[in-house]
């Protein structure tokens, strides 16, 4: 269906077989030969292309052999940003290529559909397991003649994804607001597993205090308690429609004591710096694309991290977690997941509102105290989230989806690696090359 851009491939392969208990989770006890479905993967440098490629590193890491493929649709048509493919023709390459593996891990929604129907042929020939991990809800922020395609292709794709997931050996998710989303859609018992960050700046468990108030704290170390300085604010992310750049630029007009910081590119980054310059404003400024190293370094430099995203493409937000790491107090919009990464160290306002972030923004700004102690909280709260956990729990669901299929003889059962309860199963995780998102 749609998809901003195509892209690249991992590589290899192998065999499948064995079995888990029934209602027991169960360990692999051999590596397993994994295929991972995925709508972007690097060089893009989406959320969703980073996570995937960093849960196919530590799977490697632990003996499996994992393939990651992308971009296996032909080119499709393109609406601005959006891409939308036609993969019907490649159904019977796309039979083969499955053919060999123990499981395949769909990552959706799936913007060409290649994985949907990777995911209907391994479901109709029985083999290998399918793991669905519903990333986020299809939405369209588009104009024009595209705009009724695209609508069309919405529904079609987030109506495709839920029928998917009721069929999937597992679900997995990335926060509890989602599970619950799932749930709603007739899909209950989803594994969450949330992803993470590699820590701008680690905490020490050894170094008495450290996340609180630790002379190294990052917060401590800009030093405002008592000064009078502007506040900091960092935006970093790709310059598309739903990360709601424009509401951040009003919320910054007229606002004293504020200065703002936008590092990123994309197809949109014209458009807003020329609507920040119709505006007037002088405490906004772009950057573009950056090198690893500048990124790390404005991460250390700024106080608040902002993702002021305004529809569900935006569903975890890696960058809130990198910022935490670094002591930066997490500002978001009230999407779906996007609370879940915060929690109770930043502020959540409602999407698209100018006036609720201006005065969230405001509000720290006018407060160093408060602002140091959520730096600590966040801080302390994005270090739960760590990689080897996303990996321990992936490494679970899969073992278990493999061991379960074979004890079916082969068939699926809906929804079989799924909890019963209707409840929904929650493991905390992550840590993930800083990048943008």
């Amino acid at each position: 269906m749609t998809e901003r851009a195509e892209h690249d491939q991992s590589a290899q392969r192998q065999p499948a077989r064995d079995a888990p208990a029934q209602d027991q989770p169960v360990q692999a006890d051999r590596p397993l030969s994994i295929l991972l479905l995925a709508s972007q993967l690097p060089p893009v440098t989406s959320g969703v292309a980073r996570s995937v490629d960093r849960l196919r590193r530590g799977l490697e890491e632990r003996g499996h052999r994992v393939d990651a493929v992308s971009a296996l649709a032909d080119r499709g048509l393109t609406f601005g940003e959006y891409r939308v493919h036609f993969i019907a023709r490649r159904f019977a390459r796309l039979a083969r290529f499955v053919d060999g593996y123990d499981v395949v891990g769909l990552h959706g929604p799936s913007p060409f559909c290649s994985e949907l129907f990777l995911a209907r042929i391994a479901l109709a020939r029985r083999r290998p397991a399918v793991v669905y991990t519903h990333h986020f809800q299809v939405m369209v922020e588009a104009a024009g003649r595209g705009r009724a395609v695209l609508g069309q292709a919405q529904v079609a794709v987030n109506t495709a994804q839920e029928s998917l997931a009721r069929v999937a050996d597992a679900v997995v998710v990335t926060s509890p607001t989602y599970a619950d989303i799932m749930a709603h859609a007739g899909v209950p018992g989803a594994h969450v597993i949330p992803w993470g960050v590699d820590a701008v700046d680690p905490i020490d468990d050894d170094a008495p205090g450290d996340g609180d108030d630790h002379p190294d704290h990052a917060d401590v170390r800009r030093s405002d308690v008592g000064h009078h300085r502007p506040l900091r604010v960092l935006f970093v992310g790709q310059m598309r429609s739903y990360k709601g750049i424009p509401v951040l630029l009003d919320a910054l007009d007229g606002l004293d004591g504020v200065e703002a910081t936008l590092v990123g590119g994309g197809l949109e980054e014209a458009t807003y710096r020329d609507r920040a310059a119709r505006l007037g404003l002088t405490n906004a400024v772009f950057t573009g694309r950056v090198p690893h190293d500048e990124l790390l370094a404005a991460y250390r430099s700024h106080d608040v991290i902002v993702l002021p995203s305004v529809n569900e493409l935006e569903a975890f937000g890696m960058v809130l977690l990198e910022g935490m790491s670094a002591g930066l107090v997490p500002v978001s919009t009230d999407l779906p997941g996007l609370g879940d990464v915060v929690g109770d160290t930043g502020r959540v306002v409602p999407r698209r509102d100018p006036v609720a972030l201006r005065a969230a923004l405001a509000s720290l700004a006018a407060d160093p105290l408060e602002r140091r102690r959520l730096s600590a909280a966040a801080r302390r709260r994005a270090a739960t989230f760590t990689w080897e956990r996303t990996i321990d729990g992936y490494e679970a669901v899969l073992s278990d989806a493999v061991g379960r299929r074979s004890i079916a003889g082969g068939a699926p059962g809906p929804g079989a690696g799924r909890r019963r309860s209707g409840g929904h199963q929650t493991l905390r995780t992550s840590q993930q090359r800083t990048s943008l998102d």
